[in-house]
């Protein structure tokens, strides 16, 4: 009596099962591979920068910058003093993503939608932000100033509405509604600048700033 080739009907199986997920497969993986490969290579920059320009004081103006260019991070810091005779500048590659984090860390406080406000409060300083960002074929810059980042983040006045009414040509102005126009967020943004850095990076900036507060 024949034995049933149960072995072989084992291997037949095997096959057809594999030939069967190779055709549902693989057309759908390998599409996405190819994405995946197409993001991984497309060009991708960030760059944040803050430059501080005081009226007074021996430090005329200073700049802090963070740039990702394809992966490859760095921290810039650049100062001149009031008399024009002395400038720091100094650039730390910076390892891992925190300049990643930095920018994502920028966006949520409100980086891309904060606008230029009017000079109030303290305006010895006058604070210039820029952000930029390239994701392949897209790319995008901002660019806002101010002043006083406490002062807006929590006085900077009120915003009156007033609703003119063709039967009452003279508003009620005890009755008006009013909105403060304190936004936190440019304290915010200042305060992410400011903590950025390894403790080299912020140790350098320090002893930099110390020299020219000195001249």
């Amino acid at each position: 009596m024949r034995r049933f080739p149960t072995t072989t009907l084992i291997v037949v199986l095997a096959v057809v099962g594999i030939v069967t997920g190779w055709l549902l497969f693989y057309r759908p993986e390998s599409t996405r591979f190819q994405q995946v490969q197409t993001v991984r290579n497309q060009r991708s920059e960030l760059h944040l920068t803050e430059t501080l320009v005081h009226a007074k004081g021996p430090i005329a103006r200073e700049s802090w910058r963070l740039d990702n260019d394809n992966g490859k991070s760095s921290a810039s810091y650049s100062a001149e003093n009031r008399a024009g005779t002395r400038v720091a500048k100094f650039t730390e590659p910076i390892q891992g993503y925190d300049v990643t984090f930095a920018f994502e860390k920028l966006v949520q406080d409100g980086i891309w939608e904060l606008q230029t406000r009017p000079l109030r409060g303290n305006t010895d300083t006058m604070y210039e932000v820029t952000v930029g960002q390239v994701a392949g074929d897209r790319a995008g810059t901002h660019r806002f100033t101010f002043a006083d980042p406490h002062y807006l983040a929590t006085s900077a006045g009120r915003q009156y509405e007033i609703h003119l009414d063709k039967n009452k040509p003279v508003p009620d102005l005890l009755t008006l509604q009013s909105t403060s126009t304190a936004d936190p967020r440019y304290q915010k943004i200042v305060d992410d600048f400011t903590s950025f850095g390894p403790p080299s990076f912020k140790k350098t900036v320090a002893a930099a700033r110390e020299k020219l507060l000195r001249s």
